[in-house]
């Protein structure tokens, strides 16, 4: 099991590392770019504890040489570092569920395939795969041992719930008790929801949290791969240029 090789950008089929590949003192490292939480691998009920075992795991591994750890089965199964045994017993995902993964990783599953290592054996997984630079992206984390069920938690799947950071759970808590208002003119049901977005706005000196859906985002990376926005604010402001100039 090891990580995949590829020279350019672009993942290519086929491609597998070889003995001699990796360069010297070539080190762990992670990528959150495709970091998500879904149904079964939510972190709404974890406390400290957990996240500091997750950073020291990670900062173990950071220590770690890749090519050797990769060599060593003893140091893999001392991480329990293997790939996801998608027809093992009651795994309940499957990888084509990932699908905010991109399609030449997501539909090539022999050169990238997904693995997972332990936080500990009660603290659970983290979840995976090498891209052609050898970083490892983590998919999800997954406290509850769900992506692999096994014998020692009697194959059971156990339910876990989203968690939000600070700002975030203002404006989800103002949306939970102010949606049960059915008159379309409540001032005070937006008055609130104005007032947390601005005071967030205010907090993080121009951050707005907002909901995009996966289209949008896709369409998004794909204007910015090719160059054309370099990063979202340019797509607002042309939005707000359109917007401007219908109102007049």
């Amino acid at each position: 099991m090891k990580p995949v090789l590829a020279h350019g950008s672009k993942p290519e089929k086929g491609l597998r590392p070889h003995a001699g590949h990796v360069p010297e003192k070539r080190l762990w490292s992670f990528s959150m770019r495709f970091w998500r939480q879904i149904d079964l691998f939510g972190l709404g009920s974890l406390d400290a504890g957990w996240f500091v075992s997750l950073c020291q795991r990670m900062s173990a591994l950071c220590e770690r040489n890749l090519d050797e750890f990769m060599r060593d089965n003893d140091a893999r199964e001392s991480f329990r570092f293997h790939a996801i045994d998608w027809q093992g017993k009651n795994v309940p995902v499957r990888r084509q569920e990932f699908d905010w993964v991109p399609k030449n990783y997501l539909e090539n599953e022999v050169d990238f395939p997904f693995y997972q290592f332990h936080v500990s054996r009660a603290l659970g997984r983290v979840v995976g795969f090498f891209d052609e630079n050898q970083v490892f992206n983590i998919l999800v984390f997954d406290p509850n041992h769900n992506i692999q069920p096994s014998r020692h938690n009697d194959y059971k799947i156990r339910p876990t719930r989203f968690g939000h950071c600070q700002y975030s759970s203002l404006i989800s808590i103002a949306e939970e008790y102010t949606g049960s208002c059915t008159n379309p003119g409540c001032s005070v049901k937006d008055g609130l929801k104005k007032k947390l977005e601005e005071e967030v706005f205010d907090q993080t000196r121009g951050i707005i949290l907002c909901k995009i859906s996966d289209d949008h985002h896709d369409r998004f990376r794909s204007l910015r791969s090719k160059g054309h926005a370099s990063d979202i604010s340019e797509i607002f402001e042309l939005g707000l240029v359109v917007y401007e100039d219908c109102a007049k």
